[in-house]
């Protein structure tokens, strides 16, 4: 009998398309630029299996860029200054104490789902984006939260999501 989880994800036609020109670009990119330019979807589509609280770290960023004076928000890096305060907060529990142990069980969730999409991807007949999918995958491999790329990639895309 198949788990559920190892079941491949239905892609609809739209995604499909996408997909399609996400590979067709990609082809003839060197190797080692495959899983930079594939993370941003990676983690876009693993993020909500990851089992954050996404509206309470959304609410707590986009209160964090209101409180930020326009001057601020509009330097070149401050995207990356919020997704680092996110990286820091997804770290947290409930009682707003550093929670290793959950952030590393995680990040290993968001692992395994970026595996599973990568096969997913590559049964529908996208090889070079589940090629990139798993060269992210390695190439984010080996740090603890939050300095692991693949954390720090998480929170750029929680930190994306509320800047204009």
């Amino acid at each position: 009998m198949t788990k559920e989880r190892d079941r491949p994800e239905a892609l609809d036609d739209e995604f499909r398309a996408a997909l399609f020109e996400l590979d067709e670009y990609l082809d003839g990119v060197p190797r080692e630029q495959l899983g930079g330019l594939v993370l941003p979807l990676a983690t876009r589509w693993a993020l909500p299996q990851a089992g954050f609280d996404l509206v309470r770290i959304r609410q707590e960023a986009d209160t964090l860029v209101q409180a930020t004076p326009l001057s601020e928000r509009i330097l070149s890096g401050y995207v990356d200054q919020v997704a680092w305060w996110v990286a820091q907060r997804m770290l947290l529990d409930d009682a707003e104490e550093p929670d290793l142990e959950t952030a590393r069980a995680r990040l290993a969730a968001v692992r395994d789902a970026i595996e599973q999409r990568a096969a997913t991807v590559e049964g529908a007949g996208f090889t070079r984006v589940a090629e990139g999918f798993r060269l992210a995958l390695e190439e984010t491999a080996g740090s603890e939260p939050p300095a692991n790329l693949l954390w720090s990639a998480l929170a750029l895309r929680i930190a994306e999501s509320v800047l204009p």
